[in-house]
């Protein structure tokens, strides 16, 4: 794991200026910590665009957030077509973080409606396994990002010495 915390350090590098405010902005419009955001988006991505993924479920995700198949007649009522997620960082950004805020309002700030936003709201044991799975993998990731800045940060004030 180790290697995959190096892995999410390094590859913040080259995500666009663009999409890394956007992390930023849409965690102050949703009242959503950014670096969740980009935890998850690590998880369902690897910051990868233009990610395209198999939900064996639902069908597929869309973008750095992966949005799923199943809310693209949503979001067509709002003008929002599946190859604008996958070619607007900042649009798939922001409709991932409508749809975590979806699941906190639902469940509550809790790390279960993190859980959520990959294996939905259902209440049987099988998915709160996934929920769990899932809400574990980004806490990792999540801290890992944490661990990171605070690490960047400290080697700021020694270089500024």
């Amino acid at each position: 794991m180790k290697g995959t915390a190096f892995g999410i350090i390094l590859s913040l590098i080259p995500l666009s200026s663009m999409a890394a405010d956007c992390f930023d902005m849409a965690g102050r419009d949703y009242k959503i910590d950014p670096d969740l955001l980009r935890a998850i988006s690590w998880q369902e991505s690897r910051f990868k665009i233009d990610a395209i993924g198999r939900n064996p479920v639902t069908g597929y995700g869309s973008g750095l957030m992966q949005i799923d198949s199943q809310h693209f007649n949503e979001l067509s009522r709002y003008g929002i077509k599946p190859d604008h997620l996958l070619s607007d960082a900042c649009l798939n950004i922001y409709t991932g973080a409508y749809y975590l805020a979806q699941a906190f309002k639902k469940w509550g700030v809790s790390w279960d409606a993190v859980g959520a936003y990959n294996a939905g709201f259902k209440k049987t044991p099988r998915q709160a396994a996934r929920r769990y799975e899932y809400a574990k993998k980004i806490h990792y990731y999540y801290t890992a990002i944490k661990a990171s800045k605070r690490t960047s940060s400290k080697d700021q004030k020694i270089a500024m010495n």
